[in-house]
Parts: structure tokens; C-alpha cells; sequence
């Protein structure tokens, strides 16, 4: 009688550190963003103002202005037209990833744990090509190059508000 309620037992066991291990390697893999992972351009620019002032002034500020009413409704276009639902324009995390997970500030100071909370650089080319693509109606080539320059030469190569002695700032 002992002997088979410690099969059971170890059977348990055995069964919840699966589950366990399973929810654990689950969390780890990509997943498609919800739409609630998006905080929005306005939280990015309580920390980031110099990159929302500058972000306001570009193409992706009014993305969304180049649709029509039907295009507004058409996930063909609304796709790279926006963020996500309810964030209309190309704001900062369709480039950076949803923000839900690494916008707190104990996350943002140290780069790598925002990383691995999902911060994207925005530079990456396959970013862009996302959208950016040859059969994109009515947008003229894009060349990667000359985008990152022109970015680059307007956005502050660091946070406009990083904490001095910040975990892997450089």
C-alpha cells in the first residue's frame, strides 16, 4: 500500500515539474504582440522627449493620415499604417517592440534585461523591410542606408534621460 502511493506521489511529482518546465520554455519562445503590449508614443516620450519631438516631425508620425476611410479599416494597410489597434501612425514600438515589458524604468537602465524584455534597436534592416517592400503601393524605393543615416543624424545616439551609471549603458 506504501509502496504504490509513492509511485503516485513521484508520478505527481514528475508531472508538475514537466508542466513547470513546459510553461517555463513557452515563456521564452516569440510570441505574437497583443494588442494591449503597446503602451504608445506618449509613455516612450515621458523618458524619450527629444526622440518624440523629433519622431512628431516625420513620416511615421502621420502614417495613418495617408489611408482613406475603407484603407483605415483594411489590415493590409493598417498593418504598416500603424502600430497596432488603437495606436494609430508607425509609433516608436513598431520599430522598438511592444513596450509593456521593458518601458518600466528599473527595466530601461539596464539594456540588457530590456532587451531581453523585448527592445529592439529599430535598426534593423528586416525591421524595415517589414513594410518598406517593392510592391508597397505608392511609396517611392526605399534604401535602408540612407534612412538609418537620416536617423541618426536627428535622434541622440543615447537615452535623452538615462540615469547617470546606468547597467550596460555605454
Amino acid at each position: 500500500m506504501l509502496y504504490r502511493g509513492t509511485v503516485r506521489i513521484t508520478a505527481l511529482i514528475a508531472a508538475l515539474t514537466a508542466a513547470v518546465v513546459f510553461i517555463a520554455l513557452a515563456a521564452l519562445l516569440p510570441r505574437v504582440a497583443a494588442a494591449d503590449d503597446y503602451i504608445g508614443a506618449e509613455q516612450c516620450a515621458a523618458c524619450h522627449p527629444q526622440e518624440y519631438a523629433w519622431w512628431k516631425n516625420t513620416a511615421h508620425a502621420r502614417a495613418g493620415n495617408a489611408l482613406g476611410p475603407t484603407e483605415q479599416r483594411d489590415p493590409r494597410c493598417t498593418g504598416c499604417h500603424s502600430t497596432a489597434p488603437g495606436k494609430p501612425h508607425v509609433q516608436c514600438e513598431a520599430c522598438h517592440g511592444p513596450g509593456e515589458h521593458y518601458w518600466p524604468a528599473f527595466v530601461m537602465v539596464d539594456v540588457h534585461l530590456a532587451r531581453a524584455a523585448g527592445l529592439r534597436s529599430g535598426a534593423e534592416r528586416s525591421t524595415c523591410n517589414g513594410c518598406h517592400t517593392a510592391d508597397a503601393p505608392g511609396i517611392r524605393p526605399f534604401d535602408f542606408e540612407a534612412a538609418l543615416a537620416k536617423m541618426r543624424r536627428h535622434v541622440p545616439p543615447t537615452p535623452s534621460k538615462a540615469p547617470a551609471g546606468a547597467k550596460g549603458a555605454p
